[in-house]
């Protein structure tokens, strides 16, 4: 799978939440921002791979905002997204 650093930025970004090296409050104070920066980039680099991570983790993000989620649910919904986006067409980062 074709991915730009605008995608591994996002991607490493998302993994360090799911993985809890990255608390919710930090998670939402940059997520916004992160998307309003690197979404542009990320279309011009996989057109195909940017559409399914609206459908899905900023689905999720979206939703997962509304009052009454706890931090281990929105952490979980946003993980489901997470894999629900890659599947099993992860890129090697490393």
């Amino acid at each position: 799978m074709r991915v730009g650093k605008h995608t591994i930025f996002m991607i490493k970004f998302i993994t360090d939440f799911i993985n809890g090296e990255i608390e919710r409050y930090f998670f939402d104070l940059d997520y916004s921002a992160y998307v309003i920066e690197h979404f542009p980039h990320m279309e011009y680099e996989n057109s195909e791979l940017a559409d399914k991570f609206a459908h899905t983790v900023d689905r999720a993000y979206e939703l997962g905002t509304s009052p009454g989620l706890s931090d281990e649910e929105f952490r979980m919904e946003i993980a489901n997204a997470f894999n629900e986006w890659l599947g099993e067409k992860r890129p090697n980062l490393i």
